[in-house]
């Protein structure tokens, strides 16, 4: 329990600081969902500190469609942001705040048409995409993998330097993702916002 509460502590200082480049619209942090590494994502987001919004992720598994409606109703009575990943009509139909894109589906945002009641985030990789992602109408920008991770779809490392740097080149806020803990949140949280799936299991 001691651990769990000073990992809400740093989650919930960290959420803070980032707070002054993510702006008003958006959360410090983000949890992001995954039905295959997270058997209980209502359980770790009961748990959250404020200042964490919730990405969720179902990849087409019904189950986890379904979920999405109690996953936004929690976080609607929490007043806690919430997003849908690369499912515009799932975040119509649950009330979420907003929708997630993979880079590789960045053509489908484009093709959508502007909703200013929505907020839009987009997944980068590298600096190419970094600056690809320029071109597109997105509130903010998450970029992997900043930290060494053992997610198997983590990439090399780019470090909390270049994090820094693409940060302050970034048009949109920018959310640091891969092997993102309650140590180092607040490191990313000094240039901008921090998002993980698995970090936030500490809390429980």
């Amino acid at each position: 329990m001691k651990h769990a509460a000073a990992a809400s502590r740093k989650f919930r200082n960290a959420a803070h600081l980032a707070q002054a480049h993510t702006g008003p619209l958006l959360p410090g942090g983000f949890f992001v969902t995954d039905p295959a590494r997270i058997s209980d994502a209502r359980a770790v987001i009961a748990r959250l500190p404020d200042g964490i919004g919730v990405i969720i992720r179902h990849f087409g598994q019904a189950d986890a469609m379904q979920q999405a409606f109690d996953i936004v109703s929690d976080c609607q009575i929490a007043g806690r942001i919430v997003l849908i990943g690369a499912d515009p009509d799932l975040a119509f139909e649950t009330g979420a705040d907003g929708v997630h894109w993979p880079f590789r589906l960045r053509g489908d945002l484009r093709r959508m048409k502007p909703d200013p009641g929505l907020l839009h985030t987009l997944s980068v990789h590298s600096s190419t995409e970094l600056r690809a992602a320029r071109a597109y109408p997105v509130n903010a920008l998450i970029y992997s993998t900043v930290f060494p991770s053992v997610s198997p779809s983590a990439g090399h490392p780019i470090g909390l330097s270049r994090f820094a740097a693409a940060a302050a080149r970034s048009p949109v806020p920018l959310y640091a993702l891969g092997g993102i803990t309650s140590a180092n949140a607040e490191k990313a949280a000094l240039f901008g916002g921090f998002a993980s799936v698995s970090a936030f299991e500490a809390l429980l």
